[in-house]
């Protein structure tokens, strides 16, 4: 578990993924969360959940207030599953652990209520902190305030896979605005074309074309709801050489053409202010 107060670091842009589960407790302000295909805004503070390999932002990239503070919990599910498995009354837990795969998010009164619990565990002995960690799942579990975020699943990496793939994207991140080819990033990761084509699909799921599509529209969002480009200029900046391929893209990813992601959000930002 890590705690950070960083503000100077609120507009660090950091695009990742692992396998453990991650809680993230932001105690105060507004701001803006990136998770998976899914972009929306968060007010007096965030508490959510997410499942393994979920793609996100850092919450503190999107955030718009002063005096960042956030606590971060990760967690391997293999513990609450046994633990599920042999007591009844983990199965709450155990649905939970189920729904994080498309991002849970705790609003209302007990974002705050179950955030002084979390808040409290760095402080801890290892076995109290596990017993905490324990009830601030189950308080999850029942809230009534709890929603999904209904994150599209990006990615089934396996364990041995994951620092090969995560490579990968870093390799993507880097690049997502040039053309980049399934034979420079074979080679970047030594491996041959024909193996790295199949490695790939096998860990995630998708080709190497289709993760390098959703990471650039990904970032064709945030450009949509933080500045005023045209969508022509947008299109070109994420690695799209034609519109209307970049619509296409966008829609099938998004649901929603550009111009209808752009407008929604905004229209979401001025009710809320």
């Amino acid at each position: 578990m890590v705690h950070y107060k960083f503000p100077e670091f609120c507009s660090k842009d950091f695009w990742h993924f692992h396998p453990e589960f991650e809680i993230v407790y932001v105690p105060r302000g507004n701001g803006k969360r990136f998770v998976g295909n899914h972009i929306s805004r968060f007010e007096d503070g965030e508490l959510i959940l997410l499942g393994p390999n979920i793609p996100h932002n850092t919450f503190n990239f999107g955030f718009e207030s002063e005096n960042y503070e956030e606590y971060v919990i990760q967690f391997s599910g293999k513990q609450m599953e046994a633990l599920s498995g042999s007591y009844h009354e983990f199965s709450p837990v155990r649905s939970l652990l189920e729904e994080a795969q498309s991002g849970q998010v705790i609003g209302g009164p007990a974002k705050h209520a179950i955030g002084e619990l979390v808040k409290a565990m760095p402080g801890l002995q290892p076995f109290e902190r596990l017993m905490y960690l324990v009830e601030v799942l189950q308080k999850m579990a029942v809230s009534p305030d709890r929603k999904s975020l209904q994150v599209k699943k990006f990615l089934t990496v396996s364990v041995l896979n994951t620092h090969r793939v995560q490579e990968v994207y870093a390799l993507i991140q880097q690049h997502y605005h040039n053309d980049i080819s399934t034979r420079e990033v074979a080679k970047a990761v030594s491996m041959t074309e024909s193996s790295f084509c199949r490695f790939f699909l096998q860990s995630t799921g998708k080709t190497f074309k289709q993760a390098l599509t959703e990471v650039r529209i990904q970032h064709a969002c945030n450009l949509l709801i933080n500045g005023n480009d045209t969508i022509g200029s947008i299109a070109a900046d994420c690695g799209f050489n034609s519109v209307s391929l970049f619509n296409r893209f966008f829609k099938e990813i998004t649901n929603e053409t550009p111009n209808t992601y752009r407008k929604r959000f905004y229209n979401k930002v001025q009710v809320g202010a």
